[in-house]
């Protein structure tokens, strides 16, 4: 009995190895021969280095840049009482930040996202900050205008959701743009 038990176990072992690393093996292969760019996690670089993910959004209160999504993943209900207290201390530092803006603050703008790092701001979040940044950099508001149009995707907004801005990207074009005009 126990030479049966023994057997069975090795080969329910072998099977189970077996089917996971074939499973991992092929679907791997299959993503880097039909998907390499995001395969790698669509890597930026930038000089031969590497410069971010534009699938991560970063973390930055610099504002000369366009600022994303708060970083803090939360499973509290939108009506409770440590949320609604949370959302409108980010509404705060927004109108902190900028005291000319006078324009309600996007919700995306003061909620997280369900990972916690979401690259994408919607387009109203992107607008709502294109005065700021257009003044911190000497830019003006049609140029900005244009980065934000340019780095605005919009894969199936017609049927699913509204158009998004990729912040990791957009402010890469910015700070290019920046640099190309000093």
């Amino acid at each position: 009995m126990f030479k049966v038990i023994c057997g069975q176990a090795g080969r329910l072992l072998l099977i189970l190895s077996a089917c996971a690393v074939l499973y991992t093996g092929v679907s791997t292969l299959l993503v880097q021969v039909l998907l390499p760019t995001q395969a790698q996690g669509r890597l930026i670089m930038k000089n031969n280095h590497l410069v971010g993910s534009a699938l991560v959004g970063q973390t930055t209160t610099n504002p000369a840049l366009f600022i994303g999504r708060p970083t803090v993943v939360s499973n509290l209900s939108a009506v409770s009482a440590a949320e609604k207290q949370a959302v409108a201390k980010r509404v705060t530092w927004w109108h902190q930040l900028d005291p000319h803006n006078q324009q309600a603050v996007p919700v995306d703008l003061v909620t997280g996202s369900a990972g916690g790092t979401d690259p994408y701001i919607s387009l109203a979040g992107a607008n709502y900050q294109r005065q700021r940044v257009a003044r911190a950099n000497h830019l003006s508001l049609a140029t900005v205008n244009q980065l934000i149009a340019a780095q605005t995707t919009s894969v199936f907004a017609n049927w699913f959701g509204e158009p998004a801005v990729n912040v990791v990207t957009l402010n890469i074009a910015l700070q290019q743009l920046v640099a190309q005009t000093k």
